[in-house]
């Protein structure tokens, strides 16, 4: 620790040889002279900025350079869709047609994406630009595509987050092409980077969405369409009504019923929905299939089937003892059932 007097000498001692008299004489800079010096200095840190600004600049470019790839224009009759379908309903879409107008007047302004097509040179797989490639090959023009060699996985990435990003799928759409590439054995991780799902709780909604589509069948999915304002819970309720994603011969009839109708041909992917939708619950609600089994000596017993039952009606009084034989021989008869059934 350094006391007071040896610091008070040390600072004496630095300004020892200093002229007083020779200080007093010097005159400040004028302000001329402090702005000129100013002026230099801002000089000085404006060219080191520029030249920072030119390297990163250029550094950028480089980079851009170095992961670039060229736009080729192809044969749009030469390239076939992706392996994974992921728009249910391309020309269906109410907004298509002023797509294709577009791309008539303007050209087409963002390219697609496809891969070389294996054992068929020449040809080409869309990764991403479905709509893209339907319009070149309407309006009969060349398609512009950037292509690139890619792996099934990379494709089904590549398709997902373009077109997740872009096209805004609706529930149903992304819920098919999940169960798609579930089909294919594609991990959830996977699937939801090719959905461009963030983290959280992006894998419990990828199970979300491939068990809503695995309720009902695809060709029933792809009849109603996209259904854009439709969500989660509509298609839940509706494959509800549907056991093992298969339509009874029932419900086959009520939807063939609403497919034919005057109304479906005019009405758009929501009310389709919704048409489907009502066929199926009235199916499940129809009078119940009731008759009579006659048996020997006269006697009826009432028969009435549903789609979820089948109850036997039994006259006590003309066949006593009947209904307690059937039910001690009930747990042995379905035995039997099953032995029948799986042989």
């Amino acid at each position: 620790m350094v006391n007071p007097k040896e610091r008070n000498q040390r600072m004496r001692s630095l300004f020892a040889n200093v002229d007083a008299q020779a200080l007093e004489k010097q005159t400040p800079p004028s302000p001329q002279e402090l702005e000129r010096r100013r002026v230099g200095s801002s000089a000085v840190k404006s060219m080191d900025r520029a030249f920072v600004s030119i390297e990163d600049e250029n550094r950028r470019l480089h980079d851009q350079l170095l992961s670039a790839e060229s736009v080729v224009e192809l044969d749009p009759e030469r390239i076939v869709p992706s392996f994974i379908s992921d728009r249910l309903d391309i020309e269906g879409d109410e907004s298509f047609q002023a797509f294709v107008e577009g791309i008539r007047e303007a050209g087409q302004k963002l390219p697609i994406l496809v891969r070389p097509l294996a054992g068929k040179p020449g040809h080409y797989q869309v990764a991403y630009g479905h709509r893209r490639l339907r319009a070149c090959q309407i309006l009969k023009r060349p398609v512009k595509a950037i292509v690139r060699d890619m792996s099934d996985e990379e494709l089904a990435v590549s398709q997902g987050i373009e077109n997740s990003a872009r096209l805004n799928l609706s529930f149903i759409e992304q819920a098919l092409f999940a169960l798609k590439l579930k089909e294919r054995k594609y991990s959830r991780e996977t699937i939801s980077e090719a959905l461009g799902r963030k983290d959280g709780q992006r894998l419990a909604y990828i199970s979300i969405l491939t068990n809503t589509a695995s309720l009902i069948p695809e060709d029933l999915i792809r009849l109603i369409g996209p259904a854009p304002s439709i969500g989660r819970p509509k298609w839940e309720k509706l494959g509800a009504f549907i056991k093992e994603r298969t339509l009874t011969d029932r419900q086959a009839r009520a939807v063939a019923d609403v497919t034919e109708s005057p109304e479906w041909s005019v009405s758009g992917s929501d009310r389709r929905f919704s048409l489907v939708l009502n066929a199926l619950d009235q199916s499940v609600r129809l009078p119940a299939d009731v008759k009579d089994l006659t048996l020997a000596e006269g006697v009826v017993i009432g028969v009435k089937r549903t789609d979820g039952a089948t109850r036997l009606s039994i006259p006590d009084k003309r066949l006593p003892g009947l209904s307690d034989w059937l039910l001690q021989r009930l747990p042995e008869l379905v035995e039997e059932f099953q032995r029948q059934r799986n042989s």
